[in-house]
């Protein structure tokens, strides 16, 4: 109860605050880029968050709340974002314990805020996101030599040039919530750009299989930002010239989050259905363009 209350005052304060900057002007995709934010902010109001983000908290506070979001978003959609952060934190930190000459790029980053999580004075950090994004992350946040914004389409090629020189195996590529909104022909042809240009290089990401699209895809289409991509399972990942090194299925990470109680008839009830794919996190490895 004490954390609904104080998730509903963290949405009065985003819409009542005078001072707000302005995110009004979004559509589309790059209007959807408040629903994680959001969840950001109310997981680092709970007792027993997953990860705490009080630059989520603030930057909520300063943007204007757009009330036709709440057609989708409810505490399934927190919880499911919440503990996909997680997952994709845990792999960035794991990246750049091993590489210490690393650099983390983040495609589509909206109001990311991992690199304060769990990047600041670790390594390179480039948030990537259209440039109408990148002027209402200009609004909270303030780029640093450590810590670059670069305004682009990920679909452009021009911005690969802007990637320092450093040996592929230490960069780590993040496409958080981001290809569900492309055409398959256009998720193929961005990765094999990045294979070509960025070959062993790591790439994050989470995809969707039926049941997300069940939940998802009406939902974002009436906010004009359609869903297209979806998935059956991994190997639809793998057929993009990744090598597919963890999987780890949404629903299976962080039953407590959930409300469940694991027990032995849920795991092969689980493992055996389309749940088990109904999001997955995965980390992979670009393969090289021979």
């Amino acid at each position: 109860m004490k954390n609904r209350l104080q998730e509903r005052s963290l949405l009065k304060s985003a819409i009542t605050n005078e001072q707000m900057a302005s995110s009004d002007l979004l559509t589309g995709v790059p209007r959807t880029l408040l629903i994680p934010l959001r969840a950001r902010a109310e997981e680092h109001a709970r007792i027993n968050a997953l990860f705490r983000d009080p630059q989520a908290l603030d930057w909520f506070q300063s943007l204007l709340w757009d009330a036709e979001l709440e057609t989708w978003y409810d505490w399934r959609y927190q919880v499911c974002i919440s503990v996909r952060t997680k997952l994709l934190d845990n792999i960035a930190a794991q990246h750049i314990a091993v590489h210490p000459n690393s650099l983390v790029v983040e495609l589509g980053a909206g109001l990311s805020s991992r690199y304060y999580r769990v990047g600041e004075g670790k390594t390179q950090w480039i948030e990537l996101d259209l440039p109408q994004v990148i002027n209402v992350r200009l609004s909270v946040d303030s780029p640093t030599s450590e810590h670059r914004f670069l305004a682009a389409s990920v679909l452009d090629r021009d911005w690969m040039d802007e990637i320092p020189t450093i040996k592929h195996e230490n960069i780590l590529f993040i496409a958080e919530g981001l290809f569900y909104y492309f055409e398959e022909s256009e998720v193929r042809q961005l990765v094999e750009r990045l294979r070509e240009r960025f070959g062993n290089a790591k790439l994050a990401l989470d995809v969707g299989g039926i049941v997300f699209k069940q939940f998802n895809a009406n939902k974002a289409a009436r906010l004009g930002a359609p869903m297209k991509w979806f998935v059956e399972d991994e190997r639809d990942v793998a057929a993009l010239g990744l090598s597919v090194e963890k999987v780890f299925p949404l629903l299976d990470c962080y039953p407590e989050r959930w409300g469940l109680v694991p027990w032995i008839g849920w795991w092969l009830i689980f493992w055996r259905s389309p749940l088990r794919n109904f999001c997955l996190i995965l980390e992979t490895k670009l393969n090289p363009v021979n």
